[in-house]
């Protein structure tokens, strides 16, 4: 195993970070590569190779990845090497983009697999074999298409928050996009059946936070200790950050906001480019992959200032083509180079915010399109 460079991303790019108050150069100016540490996957279908893999997470031990080929792999984070998986049930119509590992206790019994089955307008839960030894079986679903409440029509990506006691789930929260472009709130009934609550977004570039818009949100994480939703409005370029019932707190970029030589943006994609993968860390900052500017991001959540920076468009060590997704295990970072059919592995600035019940405070009170010259 060849752990590579172990140079922190922030010591990597401490100048080249475009920081909203500050920094007088731009990114694309000082372009750095990804301080690589080891890569996984190459291109192919057999276990342990992608094609294309656009759907990234994480759980105590392993890495979980969707391909192209409609493949769900769950892979040694050292090694790469494939434990378990399984194909979708349909794929014909088209495969998912986005995933969601809930490892509320780090015990295999207790974990779930949440899947926007994007082209089916549906989410599927699988509970997951243990490293292979079991089967991995679909223990539940919900969702068919349409634009009403409860109905979805490409959905893009899930989000849990926890039960009070860690073990279970209160609500799952649930992205689309292709004209529905909202997120839904579902919470469990006394069958354990999950229900509409409420949605909130529409289709759009608003910020006005009277009228929540969005253009394809295509990731979400929730930070329970702050009581917030984190979530990448991508084709709007920005990063919306949410109470847990759906009020906006603020977009980053929002009104105002500047760029690196302190002129105000006219266009959010000067400081985000296709914003599509998200994982929040210890601090609450997010570590956001920008699908359009083939690089990672850190950015303050509460300020909006990019915090570090790196990555360039190319085939070469440390470079990317259409990362899809960002996620941080054991002290690790993983960036999935989805147009290269690889995972870049380069050291964590934070770990993961945790879910664990000692992070948490009490879940809330119950109320009882792609971009340019892309594809779905």
């Amino acid at each position: 195993m060849n752990r590579g460079c172990a140079v922190p991303l922030m010591l990597c790019l401490a100048v080249a970070a475009p920081q909203l108050s500050g920094c007088s150069d731009s990114a694309d100016a000082k372009a750095s590569v990804i301080p690589v540490r080891r890569t996984i996957g190459e291109v192919g279908i057999s276990p342990g190779q992608f094609a294309f893999p656009r759907c990234l997470d994480s759980d105590h031990r392993s890495l979980w990845v969707i391909d192209k080929a409609a493949r769900v792999q769950r892979l040694n984070a050292d090694t790469g090497r494939a434990l378990s998986g399984w194909r979708m049930p349909e794929f014909a119509a088209g495969k998912p983009t986005g995933l969601c590992v809930f490892d509320p206790t780090g015990r295999d019994e207790d974990e779930i697999v949440l899947i926007p089955d994007t082209h089916y307008h549906r989410v599927l839960i699988y509970k997951p074999g243990a490293d292979g030894t079991s089967e991995n079986r679909e223990i539940g679903s919900f969702g068919a298409y349409g634009t009403g409440p409860g109905q979805f029509i490409y959905l893009t990506d899930v989000a849990v928050l926890p039960s009070a006691d860690g073990r279970g789930i209160a609500r799952l929260y649930v992205s689309e996009y292709g004209g529905n472009d909202r997120i839904s709130i579902f919470e469990p009934d006394a069958a354990g059946e999950f229900r509409f609550v409420r949605a909130f977004g529409a289709f759009g570039d608003s910020s006005d936070a009277k009228t929540i818009q969005f253009s394809r949100p295509q990731s979400m994480e929730i930070d329970v200790g702050r009581q917030r939703l984190v979530v990448t409005d991508a084709c709007n370029h920005r990063i919306g950050v949410f109470t847990l019932d759906g009020e906006l707190i603020r977009w980053i970029p929002g009104a105002g906001s500047l760029t690196a030589d302190k002129t105000e943006l006219h266009d959010h994609s000067e400081l985000f480019r296709y914003p599509y993968g998200l994982v929040l860390l210890q601090d609450g900052s997010a570590l956001i992959s920008e699908q359009g500017a083939a690089r990672v991001t850190r950015v303050d959540l509460d300020s909006g200032k990019v915090l570090e920076r790196a990555g360039k468009p190319g085939r070469g060590e440390g470079e990317l083509i259409t990362p899809w997704g960002v996620t941080v295990h054991d002290g690790d970072a993983f960036a999935l180079d989805s147009g290269n059919n690889r995972v870049l592995c380069f050291p964590a600035p934070l770990g993961r915010l945790s879910l664990a019940k000692q992070d948490r405070a009490a879940a809330p009170h119950s109320r009882r399109a792609a971009p340019s010259g892309g594809q779905p």
